[in-house]
């Protein structure tokens, strides 16, 4: 019985994914506009699908559903919809009054392309009538299957590049992830965020994926992201462990799930810290610059010296010819030659866009994550706490694979709590 029940479980798994197809797995509309409906929703899961795999075709897909969101039949107030994203669109809105203080308007405007998600996102996610729980699900469903396929595709890139060269660093870095044009740092964002929901989903006994399945999964994922080794993503996962194991040891009640959650979050914890405290990646030479975080320190201060406007900052398009200048000025040459950004979102939209700019990002990073702590959603706090972490060794904001995947997390959260504020509004009226 308990093989059957299992493989009852499982097929949930099959269900989904033929149904993500064949779009039948989308909440029921009227027969008018049942068919756009049905694609409009299930475009939103294929994007959920493609954000890890491929940067081509998901900003394709973007700007095609971002069109297709103009003529659903829902009912139309574009003013209503948006001011429910106002955080996302006061930080574009930032970066587009930086543009005008700005001599390098074609820069500027690369920056904005870069940050066009934070438009069209809330434009897609704001004509969905709601989000619940069940939406909710399918969507980290859809996003979990897309980064299974894209590290399966990592590691069989990496073992037929090894197959002809015999060079190990093909499993690491930039030669791992270079098969999806995607910077490994970016794509450990993504393989957190898995490990996150895979974690929370056995820990409280939900999702589409047996116990099972979940744990192969989060095995899988962990030895993905040891190999684009990211020192900011051990720290994020630090986070992420530490929370689950406190968490058993201070419960009063215990069960299997949380058991297994607790030994698993306790082995994956031991295993990173050896594998940073052994340096594996220097003692095999994958590792270009040993003094990574006295470069950071030096990249921070001349990210704060260089702005010459507190306020408004150096503007939009104009933060890499500053930041160069005070680099070729300061016996950083090699700096400038490398085109470094400041390796820190805070500074990099202070240098940008002045105490303004940090207070948008502030906003735009913050309403999330207080939500999440309003509503006790444990897994929006792990994830948005995250970013704060991201946000101290990265500009993840300054290419598109990290503006799209913060972006598209937080609107998707976001209108999922303010969808619970309205069912629960509609049950105290009723």
């Amino acid at each position: 019985m308990k093989t059957l029940s299992q493989f009852a479980i499982n097929s949930k798994f099959w269900t989904f994914y033929i149904n993500l197809l064949t779009l039948r797995c989308l909440p029921r509309v009227s027969s008018k506009s049942m068919r756009y409906s049905k694609i409009f929703i299930g475009s939103i899961f294929i994007l959920a699908f493609f954000l890890p795999v491929s940067q081509l075709i998901s900003v394709r897909l973007l700007l095609v559903i971002s069109i297709l969101a103009l003529f659903t039949r829902q009912p139309f107030n574009l003013r209503k919809k948006l001011l429910k994203s106002w955080h996302l669109l006061f930080y574009l809105l930032v970066l587009t009054i930086g543009l005008f203080n700005s001599t390098d308007i074609n820069q500027g405007l690369k920056v904005l392309e870069t940050n066009f998600c934070f438009l069209a996102i809330p434009l897609i996610l704001g004509f969905m009538k709601s989000l619940d729980e069940r939406f909710l699900c399918n969507i980290l469903f859809s996003l979990l299957l897309g980064m299974f396929s894209a590290s399966l595709l990592c590691l069989i890139y990496g073992i037929y590049s090894w197959s002809i060269n015999a060079d190990t660093s093909a499993f690491f870095f930039y030669q791992f992830t270079n098969i999806l044009d995607f910077q490994p740092t970016y794509f450990a964002y993504f393989l957190c965020f898995g490990i996150s929901v895979l974690l929370y989903f056995n820990y409280y006994g939900i999702g589409k994926f047996p116990v099972w399945a979940n744990t192969i999964t989060i095995g899988f994922f962990f030895v993905i992201l040891m190999l684009t080794a990211g020192r900011t993503a051990y720290i994020a996962m630090l986070f992420v462990f530490a929370f689950f194991i406190l968490k058993f040891l201070f419960e009063e009640e215990r069960h299997s799930n949380t058991t297994l959650t607790f030994g698993i979050s306790s082995i994956l914890l031991i295993s990173m810290l050896l594998i940073n405290y052994l340096d594996i990646n220097s003692s095999l030479n994958l590792s270009e610059n040993n003094n990574d975080y006295w470069e950071r320190l030096a990249l921070w201060k001349s990210g704060l010296l260089a702005n010459t406007n507190f306020l408004f900052g150096v503007g939009t398009g104009d933060y890499k010819i500053i930041l160069n200048d005070y680099f070729l000025h300061h016996g950083l040459a090699q700096y400038a030659k490398e085109n470094f950004n400041t390796h820190n979102q805070f500074i990099q939209s202070f240098l940008s866009n002045g105490l303004i700019g940090v207070i948008s990002l502030l906003i735009l990073m913050g309403r999330p994550l207080y939500l999440s702590v309003k509503r006790q959603n444990v897994l929006g706090i792990m994830t948005f706490f995250s970013f704060f972490i991201y946000g101290i060794t990265e500009v993840f904001l300054g290419r598109y694979q990290g503006v799209v995947f913060f972006a598209f997390l937080n609107q998707v959260f976001v209108t999922h709590y303010l969808s619970e504020e309205q069912t629960n509004d509609s049950k105290r009226i009723k």
